[in-house]
């Protein structure tokens, strides 16, 4: 009984996992290189070790070494285009993408999925895919809503050449949970 107490107490002395969540597919930006450079180390650092966490925990170490022109944490994350071109995804207009996205701690919020001009930072159109309540976590596991991590969005066909070349638009899922944390996948394309 002594043992299980012990045991008990250092498990409870643990840090509390930081992740929450991100897009795992299709395949969304990583961090690397370009982001260390732009970012900062101690920035980087936080990104590179909870890949799940909201931006918040990263933007409290933003020091010296970070680059504000470069680096937009709350953008894409700040993951860098240079360190994802070989993630680029190309797609046709009216293509049916089907998303998962890995929920590790949920957080009621609201969340939206939208296409995003890369160089104005703006979402293009209106969001293709919107969650007025977001992870609802007065909800059990049996009542989740299954579109929360799995879905699919539908590329615009009035998109034009806006996005016919990489590091114009990304596809971009957003959450933010109502206890100030703010949660971002994209996923770079082209269409063709």
């Amino acid at each position: 009984m002594k043992a299980q107490a012990i045991i008990t107490a250092v498990l409870a002395s643990l840090p509390v996992v930081l992740g929450h969540g991100r897009v795992t597919s299709p395949p969304a930006r990583v961090i690397g290189d370009a982001n260390l450079a732009k970012c900062g180390a101690a920035v980087h650092k936080v990104l590179n070790s909870d890949s799940y966490g909201p931006i918040e925990n990263s933007a409290a170490k933003v020091d010296g070494d970070y680059d504000a022109d470069a680096c937009h944490l709350f953008f894409c994350k700040g993951y860098q285009l240079e360190d994802n071109v070989d993630n680029v995804q190309t797609y046709s207009a009216g293509q049916v993408v089907s998303f998962h996205v890995d929920i590790e701690a949920r957080h009621t919020g609201k969340a939206n999925v939208s296409i995003v001009d890369l160089t104005t930072q703006k979402i293009i159109g209106q969001p293709i895919f919107n969650w007025p309540v977001y992870t609802n976590n007065s909800l059990g596991p049996p009542d989740w809503p299954k579109n929360e991590t799995d879905f699919q969005i539908t590329i615009p066909s009035n998109l034009g050449t806006k996005c016919n070349t990489a590091g114009k638009c990304a596809i971009q899922w957003w959450w933010y949970a109502f206890n100030v944390q703010t949660y971002e996948s994209c996923v770079d394309f082209v269409i063709a």
